[in-house]
């Protein structure tokens, strides 16, 4: 009901409301920050009318799947945080602008649709619970933090047009077990890999010129050779873990 809404200038501020599955009136047009945050909801059902959704606007709530429309053009950082019963999304339209990390610690997360075209590896993934992920034969570099916290990754798929993984890309995929880098790639930023506890085997490119600081620390179960010969190569890549 309109009631349970709190809606100024076609923007929704708050929802007041006891149902667990709020209907959005039509007309609105903005999902306003921290609008259902902590709600105890189950689902959220989205008007066309809507085109934005600001930072944290379900933050730490009880929703446990969501389809957001075509309409939709600008999703703010952080949607979800802490939303640890969210276990399925479905994002029906193309993101405008760069794409950002709107998960986070949202463990049940496994159920993803997103579009065909829009970037695996921007972020948009990151915090999941997604267990195998596959890059776009387009995508040139995995970004910071790409998929930091994504606890059940086993698998990636990751193309040979890659010539970066940004900072902390893979940082506490603890599922993670074997990572083959593709040839072509020549950079691993600080800390990509930090806190793979779970990681064993690292295929190595002969493309690679640097490793930064970190990037397998943490990683007590990795049984590779030494990365040797490389530009740049930061200090302390190992930590102390063990290889061989």
């Amino acid at each position: 009901m309109p009631k349970d809404f709190e809606i100024k200038r076609k923007v929704l501020i708050k929802y007041n409301g006891k149902s667990k599955n709020p209907v959005i009136p039509e007309g609105v047009e903005k999902i306003g920050k921290s609008a259902f945050e902590v709600a105890e909801i189950d689902s959220v059902t989205i008007p066309k009318s809507v085109t934005e959704i600001e930072k944290c606007a379900f933050r730490g709530s009880d929703i446990r799947e969501i389809e957001i429309p075509e309409t939709v053009t600008k999703i703010g950082k952080e949607v979800f945080f802490l939303c640890e019963d969210l276990r399925k999304i479905k994002i029906s339209g193309k993101i405008e602008g760069e794409i950002p990390r709107i998960f986070c610690i949202c463990k049940r997360l496994s159920e993803i649709e997103i579009p065909e075209d829009m970037p695996r590896a921007s972020g948009i993934l990151s915090g999941s619970a997604i267990k195998k992920a596959e890059l776009l034969p387009t995508e040139t570099e995995i970004n910071d933090l790409a998929f930091i916290g994504c606890w059940k990754l086993r698998e990636i798929t990751i193309p040979e047009v890659v010539k970066k993984i940004g900072y902390g890309a893979f940082s506490t995929c603890e599922s993670l077990r074997k990572i083959v880098l593709p040839e072509g790639l020549e950079e691993i930023y600080d800390k990509a890999f930090y806190g793979c506890r779970n990681l064993r085997t690292v295929v190595v490119p002969k493309s690679l010129k640097y490793v930064g600081a970190g990037a397998f620390a943490d990683c007590p179960n990795l049984g590779v050779r030494t990365i040797s010969k490389l530009e740049g190569k930061g200090e302390d890549i190992y930590a102390e873990d063990a290889w061989d």
